[in-house]
C-alpha cells in the first residue's frame, strides 16, 4: 500500500480534464457493456526486433540489440543529479505500427534491458488516432538497474508533466482522452551509454499492454472456478511491515514497499536469490535484506516510490526471469497461470467493508496470488501483515475478484523463468 498510491491515477481520472483539456476528458461515461479487448504485444528475439526499425544498433548475443559503433550522440541532464549535462552515445529501436482493432484507452509498456554501470534506456510510446494523426512520443520510463552515481549511473525515473490534449500519463500508464483514443501504436527503446564507453546496454525484450477501459459498473460478477482441487505454490512469505523505519530515503518500509516485497516473493519462489555480495551493507534488523534491496533498486525518483509497475518487472528480469505487466479479465484466467505454476503479483484497492476478511482497506496495494483452494478461493500471499508467518491468507473469491477487477481492471505482473511456458501461449491475447 502507499499513501501516494500508484493507483491514484484511477481516482484522478474524473479530474483529469482540469489538467489540460476540459473539453476532452479522460474516460467519459461509457455504456454498461463489458469491453474485453486486452492485448499484450511482445518483441523478445532477433526475429521479432527485425520487424521494427533499428538506428545505430547492432545484433547482440541471444537475439538482443546493442549500441553500434557509429552511434549518434545526445546530451542528458539527470534531474536528480548535480545539474551537469552529460554526452551519451545512443541507438534506437522502433516497433512496427501495431493495429489493435479497437480503440486504445490505456497502455503500459514493460521491458528487459541489461544496463551496465553508466548505461541506461528510455522507453517511449505513441498512438495513431482514427484520423491517422499521431500523438507525441510519451516517455514511459528512464531505466537503469544501477545506483552507482559516482560511477555515472543516472537516477531511474518516470517523467512528469507530459499530459496534453491527447492523453494523460500517470507515472507509467498512458490514458487516452475521450475522442482521442488511438487505434494503433508504436513502442520505441533508446539505449544510451557515456560517450567513449565500450560497454553497451542490451535490449532483450519489450512488451506493450493495450486495453479498452472497463467501467466498474460493467463488472460481470464472480467467475466460475476451474481447477476443482487445491493448488498452493508455496511462496516464501515476506512481510513489508517488518521493514518499517528502514531506509527512510526510500520510503521507510511498511506500506510503501508492497510492490518490491511482492516481486521479491515471486523472485525467490523461482530460486533467483540476490547474491550475498549484493546484500552486503544492507541494514535489515528484522531480516530479509533482499526486500530492502528490491525497494532501493525499483525506486522511481520522480514518483518517489517503489511501486512503478514496469520498474518492478525490469528489476525481476535482472535475475534471469521473464516478465511483463498485463491485465487479466478474471480469476478464471488467473487460475490458468497458477495451474501452470506461475504466481501472479496483482494490484488492487478496496474498502474494509468490501473485503472484511483482509482486516484492512487500502487506496492501492500489491499482493501475490499463489494458489487456489478446492472451492476456488484465492490463496493470497499478502505482504501487509506484521510478520512473515501471517502473510499467507485465503480471501473470498467473490470479494477478491470484484475489488481487483473494479479497481485496476485486473492488473498483474507475470514473472517466470524462460523455461516455464505460459499456458496457451500464442492463443491468449493478454499474455
Amino acid at each position: 500500500m502507499s499513501p501516494r498510491s500508484r493507483l491514484a491515477y484511477v481516482v484522478a481520472l474524473a479530474a483529469a480534464t482540469v489538467l489540460v483539456a476540459p473539453t476532452t476528458p479522460v474516460h467519459a461515461a461509457e455504456s454498461e457493456t463489458q469491453p474485453t479487448d486486452i492485448t499484450l504485444t511482445q518483441w523478445d528475439s532477433g526475429d521479432e526486433f527485425a520487424k521494427g526499425r533499428s538506428s545505430n544498433l547492432r545484433p547482440g548475443r541471444r537475439g538482443t540489440l546493442r549500441i553500434g559503433r557509429d552511434a549518434g550522440t545526445t546530451t542528458y541532464t539527470d534531474p536528480f543529479g548535480d545539474g551537469t549535462a552529460k554526452t551519451y552515445e545512443y541507438g534506437t529501436w522502433t516497433s512496427p505500427v501495431v493495429k489493435t482493432g479497437y480503440a486504445i484507452d490505456e497502455s503500459v509498456t514493460s521491458w528487459d534491458v541489461d544496463t551496465p554501470t553508466g548505461t541506461w534506456a528510455e522507453v517511449r510510446f505513441r498512438g495513431q488516432k482514427a484520423d491517422g494523426t499521431w500523438t507525441k512520443w510519451f516517455v514511459m520510463g528512464r531505466w537503469t538497474a544501477g545506483d552507482d552515481f559516482a560511477a555515472g549511473d543516472i537516477h531511474r525515473t518516470s517523467v512528469e508533466g507530459q499530459n496534453d490534449t491527447d492523453a494523460a500519463l500517470y507515472t507509467d500508464t498512458y490514458v487516452a482522452r475521450t475522442g482521442k483514443e488511438p487505434e494503433a501504436f508504436q513502442t520505441s527503446v533508446t539505449l544510451l551509454r557515456p560517450e567513449g564507453a565500450t560497454v553497451s546496454p542490451s535490449l532483450r525484450s519489450v512488451s506493450t499492454l493495450t486495453n479498452e477501459y472497463l467501467p466498474a459498473s460493467a463488472y460481470p460478477g464472480t467467475s466460475t472456478p476451474t481447477l476443482g482441487k487445491e493448488i498452493d505454490l508455496g511462496l516464501p512469505p515476506f512481510s513489508q511491515n517488518i521493514h518499517r523505519g528502514e531506509y527512510p530515503e526510500f520510503g521507510g518500509g511498511g506500506q510503501v514497499w508492497c510492490s518490491p516485497t511482492s516481486t521479491t516473493m515471486v523472485q525467490y519462489h523461482w530460486g533467483r536469490e540476490v547474491p550475498a555480495s549484493e546484500l552486503e551493507g544492507i541494514v535489515a534488523p528484522n531480516g530479509d535484506p533482499q526486500v530492502d534491496y528490491a525497494a532501493i533498486n525499483t525506486w522511481d525518483y520522480a514518483y518517489e516510490g517503489a511501486g512503478n509497475w514496469p520498474f518492478n518487472i525490469a528489476y525481476a528480469t535482472r535475475w534471469g526471469l521473464d516478465g511483463f505487466v498485463t491485465r487479466l479479465r478474471s480469476l478464471a484466467e488467473a487460475e490458468r497461470l497458477v495451474k501452470a505454476g506461475i504466481p501472479l503479483v496483482v494490484s488492487a484497492s478496496w474498502k474494509l467493508a468490501d473485503m472484511p476478511e483482509s482486516g484492512y482497506g487500502t487506496n492501492g496495494h500489491l499482493l501475490v496470488i499463489g494458489g487456489f483452494t478446492a472451492e476456488g478461493d484465492p490463496i493470497v500471499y499478502d505482504p501487509n501483515y506484521p510478520s512473515n508467518d501471517e502473510v499467507r491468507n485465503v480471501y473470498t473469491r467473490e470479494n477478491f475478484e470484484r475489488v481487483w477487477q473494479t479497481s485496476t481492471d485486473g492488473v498483474a505482473y507475470v514473472i517466470h523463468p524462460d523455461d516455464v511456458e505460459l499456458p496457451g501461449a500464442g492463443k491468449a491475447t493478454n499474455w
